[in-house]
């Protein structure tokens, strides 16, 4: 997406970046466990790049303990707004039970 490119704000604005680099003990990790973290991505046309880096913050999440609700849609849910408007109150409802 940067084409390689990678200097200190991109690295801390990376999840997949930082977060798989960032010590054990660090205070913030402890944060990002107790956070709600709430992820969805389809699968459908406009998808190919989200869905990739979906799966690789996902991998990261679980590699580093950090519990996240990650959710992949079918492949006929596209990047769009009929979508969204699905996925809204569906996401609502699961965000406000979470807290």
């Amino acid at each position: 997406m940067l084409n390689g490119y990678m200097d200190d704000l991109v690295y801390l604005n990376s999840p997949c970046h930082c977060l798989k680099n960032l010590p054990a003990d660090h205070p913030y990790m402890e944060l990002y466990r107790q956070s709600k973290i709430f992820i969805c991505v389809g699968q459908g046309a406009w998808e190919d790049q989200l869905l990739a880096g979906t799966r690789q913050l996902d991998a990261v999440l679980r590699e580093r303990g950090i519990p996240a609700f990650v959710d992949y849609w079918g492949y006929d849910v596209n990047h769009d707004w009929p979508w969204w408007r699905a996925q809204a109150p569906y996401f609502l409802e699961k965000i406000l039970g979470a807290v």
